[in-house]
């Protein structure tokens, strides 16, 4: 009995050490990608560890931070430039990466004679050998900004761990807030604030009248309940996590059924593009689904894999809602969005890396004897995928789920033990 105790301890300790020694031999590492001709900053570049099994992006002003082993290797990749392998004994300080972009001429451009809408067929049809089979894990990094008239409405920054139970079919993911924190000082919601204040006054009268009978309880309202209607509307988490999803939506571009609602096109030689990789532009033959839209596709020619998808576009307001909207005195511009999904290689199967999101739109409540209210409202998200676990993917239990209809601070379920400094955030 004594050996077995003996044992067991021995076995904690090396467990011990074998956990400090692997937190020793991880490090920081910041910096800014830069393009090497225009010195400019490169924005949403793919940062990974050198098996790609962790990751994050860079931020608007190229700005990275990634968490990774002493003696690894940190890959910086985007479509357009040349990928590029830094040892991370050669990053001292505040790194400064230069990629070099990547031009084909047309006469170094080999166009199929078949049309674009062939190798999109090919690419669907080669789902299941390019894309997870079984079920697997991320941790990933979000965040949200929105802007009311440039000032900031909300900003929300979380980590989400999520579990996939089979990319390629319709069972829904499963997610889970790890972390949650927002910033502390931010503007109050400005569009209709004098009618909201006074229907908050009226109903506020209400309840103060219902609590005197004792047919109803005091309620608490959060300073930022109005913020976070706007992002339910517009925006919110949800719709990060959702865009991994991208071979399952319907009246999709990618859907084969609904390739004669687009036109589909090689993309023009003045795109800078990585000559392994075909690139296809598409645009809607009108609404599809309430949305105009257009953008690129890009394919991995070697697998026939989808690899990233950049969209832009408008979402027109349904014609049933304008009356009503015009009877409030409202109106909307159809609000414009752009988005980019990024997938990345991990033993040979693309998952998802990174997901882009911006919306912008403008909202004006008409008066008689009175200034117009005039709010615009941009809306920008990232949501970057820290880790990819493919040999250990549980489901997550019921109760722990995430659900975009609840408040996000009471959804917070730690249970990894996740501290904001083991986290690659998307620097701001």
């Amino acid at each position: 009995m004594l050996t077995n105790t003996l044992r067991m301890l021995s076995l904690l300790l090396l467990i011990s050490i074998s956990n400090r020694v692997k937190a020793q031999d991880e490090i920081l590492i910041t910096g800014q990608v830069i393009d090497s001709l225009s010195t400019q900053p490169i924005d949403f570049v793919t940062v990974t560890s050198s098996d790609n099994l962790s990751g994050t992006v860079s931020s608007e002003e190229g700005r990275f931070q990634l968490r990774v082993r002493t003696d690894g290797v940190i890959r910086f990749s985007l479509m357009g430039y040349r990928q590029r392998d830094v040892s991370v004994l050669e990053l001292k300080g505040d790194a400064r990466i230069l990629l070099q972009p990547i031009a084909i001429d047309l006469a170094e451009v080999n166009i199929s004679p078949k049309p674009p809408e062939y190798f999109l067929r090919l690419a669907m049809r080669d789902l299941p050998g390019n894309y997870p089979a079984s079920p697997f894990n991320t941790r990933s990094y979000y965040r949200e900004i929105i802007r009311e008239n440039g000032s900031f409405l909300r900003a929300h920054e979380g980590v989400f761990k999520s579990h996939f139970p089979n990319f390629q079919d319709t069972v829904r993911n499963q997610h889970q807030l790890l972390l949650f924190r927002q910033a502390e000082t931010l503007s109050d919601l400005a569009f209709m604030k004098k009618e909201r204040l006074k229907e908050e006054a009226k109903e506020k009268r209400k309840e103060e009248k219902a609590v005197r009978k004792g047919k109803a309880k005091p309620t608490s309202r959060k300073s930022d309940d109005d913020s976070l209607q706007v992002g339910e509307l517009f925006g919110g988490p949800e719709n990060l996590l959702r865009l991994a999803d991208l071979f399952r939506e319907e009246e999709s571009v990618l859907d084969t059924n609904s390739f004669k609602s687009y036109t589909f096109s090689y993309a023009p030689t003045t795109v800078a593009r990585d000559p392994g990789l075909m690139v296809i532009d598409f645009a809607s033959r009108g609404k599809v689904d309430r949305v105009r839209s257009k953008g690129r596709i890009f394919l991995d020619l070697t697998s026939n894999a989808i690899v990233r998808v950049e969209s832009n576009g408008e979402f027109v307001v349904p014609a049933l809602l304008r009356p009503v909207l015009l009877v409030l005195g409202i109106g909307v511009r159809n609000p414009t969005f752009t988005s980019t999904i990024v997938f990345r290689s991990v033993s040979s199967r693309w998952y998802p890396s990174s997901m882009q999101f911006r919306l912008d739109t403008r909202l004006e409540r008409k008066r008689l004897f009175a200034e117009n209210d005039i709010s615009r409202f941009v809306i920008d998200g990232v949501l970057s995928v820290n880790r990819i676990d493919i040999s250990d993917a549980a489901p997550i239990p019921k109760e722990k789920r995430f659900s975009g209809s609840k408040r996000p601070e009471p959804q917070v379920k730690n249970d990894e033990g996740l501290s904001w400094d083991q986290v690659n955030v998307v620097p701001r």
